[in-house]
């Protein structure tokens, strides 16, 4: 057991320190563990980025990482975060979510204006459905409806009295998080991230499958 988990964590580590513009997955939820160094409870709302934090993210402190399952609602990342800051005041949060996700609930962040809450958003920003164009790659091998316009993220920020940051390439993106989560402010990180990855992902599980 001990030989099979080192190797499942050294696959999970193979791209932590992948460099480029958009950024993988991979290296955004390796930026975000250094960042938090293991004591920030982070909420996952529902899209493609949900299943890289499931598989990838490892907590290391009970109820520190809640992730939408079961009906899986899209939107639950700022309504979370907003819960769990007035749960654990103290405990640094971060809200991981997609653009779509983030359109269903983002007017949510005057209400953590009117409370005095600080805390993270990490928007995965691909302007489409990720979640929905993967499973359709996977079945299909096309896309269909999917794609849609983002607002300017830092604009709709602004407009709440919310920092916003914008991250193009890796080399940008830990000191932004560590930045953020220092700031004892409320800060929208809105991140270009590269979601082909996820068909690779795919088709790396599908091998491990024995076909009868």
């Amino acid at each position: 057991m001990k030989r099979l988990r080192s190797q499942i964590i050294e696959k999970f580590h193979a791209s932590d320190d992948v460099s480029g513009s958009p950024i993988i997955p991979q290296r955004i939820i390796a930026d975000l563990k250094r960042a938090e160094k293991g004591n920030a409870i982070v909420i996952s709302d529902v899209g493609a980025h949900k299943l890289w934090i499931a598989r990838m993210y490892q907590p290391e402190i009970p109820n520190h990482t809640i992730i939408s399952n079961g009906f899986a609602s899209m939107g639950i990342a700022i309504p979370g975060a907003i819960a769990a800051k007035l749960a654990k005041p103290d405990k640094p949060v971060i809200a991981v979510t997609g653009d779509g996700g983030f359109l269903m609930n983002g007017v949510e962040l005057a209400t953590a204006k009117r409370l005095g809450l600080a805390f993270v958003i990490v928007i995965f920003h691909d302007s489409k459905y990720g979640l929905i164009e993967w499973k359709q790659l996977n079945k299909f091998d096309r896309t269909n409806a999917i794609e849609f316009t983002d607002p300017d993220f830092l604009g709709f920020a602004k407009s709440f009295g919310v920092k916003g940051v914008k991250v193009t390439h890796s080399d940008e993106l830990l000191h932004s998080i560590e930045e953020a989560i220092s700031s004892q402010e409320i800060v929208l990180i809105d991140v270009d991230v590269d979601y082909s990855e996820n068909v690779k992902l795919s088709k790396t599980l599908g091998d491990y499958i024995c076909k009868l």
